[in-house]
């Protein structure tokens, strides 16, 4: 049975938080060392007040990775253990990008402090720059039939996870 998810951001309307054709709510928290989501704590009692499973992650700015994952912590203490955590590894905003030590260490700094391996999203063509993490991390990866697909039905397409054996999300 497949699970569905939405991944909602500062510009989400409160509607997509709890979509009802979703079972889960991923909530974007922070970004590099200086942007915190200004609604974060809001959307995620909204979507824990509707029942949904709960996830929370932080884009990576490509800066000082422990440095990023600290301030990721730092804002999500009191959620461990109620929320999947993961990293957002993207080439938009990232100064890291093509880096393939960033996520490791970022992930193996979460880990540390918190006993949680990460999920880590990346886009299909990207999953070499993170392949590293293969044998610690899920792999959540962005693939999409089009630009204009607005549909809860999954297509059928081929997703390429390797190194990973399949895809987390």
């Amino acid at each position: 049975m497949a699970l569905y998810f939405t991944d909602v951001f500062s510009g989400s309307a409160d509607w997509i938080v709890t979509d009802p054709h979703a079972q889960g709510t991923i909530v974007k928290v922070s970004q590099g060392t200086g942007y915190l989501n200004p609604k974060y704590q809001y959307q995620y009692s909204l979507a824990k007040n509707a029942g949904r499973l709960l996830g929370l992650y932080h884009y990576a700015g490509g800066g000082n990775p422990i440095a990023e994952a600290n301030y990721f912590l730092s804002h999500i203490q009191d959620k461990l253990g109620q929320a999947v955590l993961a990293v957002d590894w993207e080439q938009y905003q990232n100064a890291a990008w093509g880096d393939t030590t960033w996520v490791q260490q970022f992930v193996d700094e979460i880990h540390r402090q918190t006993g949680i391996w990460p999920l880590i999203y990346v886009q299909e063509s990207a999953i070499w720059q993170v392949a590293n993490c293969v044998s610690d991390c899920g792999l959540w990866v962005a693939k999409y039939a089009s630009m204009d697909w607005h549909s809860w039905t999954v297509p059928a397409m081929t997703v390429n996870t390797s190194p990973w054996q399949t895809y987390t999300l």
